[in-house]
């Protein structure tokens, strides 16, 4: 969860992230100076939805080259290509699909200031990710798969950043945040050649750079995953 200074909206974990949110500790790619209220990043952003197509199915047929995996949804490649990320078996391109405005609250506001870090109507940006098996090898996948994500270089909390957790807006821009299938189970077997895509929002600034991190931990004959083989990648890319 991402969780740095913050404070759950809702009391059910509300001890549990106590301990959490009592430090300052950001991390290695986060930023400690400066008092300014997290929110104060989107006040540039525009609040009005980007004309993107609401007739995109994610289950429906793959655009582009990509080979998509028998259990992973259709993948689509509409949108801004920011960069790639390069592992040593595999790599993520990453897409700028949409704009759009949050639509709710999120569940998380600075402990400081009591400002949402997400609020309702604040403009968003749908980030699509098309994570490739560059390897010569099959890639046996968990349900964590391999999930890329984003975090502002300036960000100062620990963890990610809040999104709006309402489907509706994956939906509406032909996208998901769960990449697989309905009814399909681990392991996700990656050929060599294979894809998937998987996407996230977060709060938008048109201009602003981001770090976007993939781990890749595969799972093992018996169903664990196998840390040893664990592999981190990440670029940095700069929002339209």
């Amino acid at each position: 969860m991402r969780i740095n200074n913050v404070v759950k909206i809702t009391g059910l974990a509300a001890a549990g992230l106590l301990a959490l949110t009592a430090c300052g500790a950001t991390t290695a790619s986060s930023t400690t100076g400066g008092s300014a209220s997290p929110s104060s990043s989107t006040s540039t952003a525009s609040a009005s939805p980007s004309a993107s197509p609401a007739s995109s199915d994610a289950a429906g047929a793959s655009s582009g080259s990509y080979k998509a995996a028998a259990w992973a949804l259709a993948i689509t490649d509409k949108g801004d290509k920011l960069g790639t990320i390069k592992g040593d078996s595999f790599s993520v391109d990453i897409y700028q699909v949409a704009t759009d405005v949050a639509s709710k609250d999120s569940m998380f506001v600075d402990k400081e200031t009591k400002e949402n870090l997400l609020k309702k109507g604040a403009p968003v940006v749908y980030v699509n990710y098309v994570v490739t098996n560059t390897s010569s090898a099959e890639i046996p996948l968990s349900h964590s798969l391999i999930t890329p994500n984003a975090k502002y270089t300036d960000w100062k909390y620990l963890g990610g950043m809040p999104s709006d957790s309402s489907s509706d807006g994956y939906k509406k821009h032909g996208l998901s945040s769960s990449g697989t299938k309905l009814k399909e189970d681990a392991p996700f077997v990656l050929a060599p050649g294979e894809s998937f895509n998987i996407a996230e929002n977060f709060a938008y600034t048109a201009g602003k750079e981001a770090e976007v991190k993939a781990t890749l931990t595969p799972q093992n004959a018996a169903g664990s995953l196998d840390h040893d083989k664990r592999e981190e990648a990440e670029t940095t890319v700069t929002l339209k």
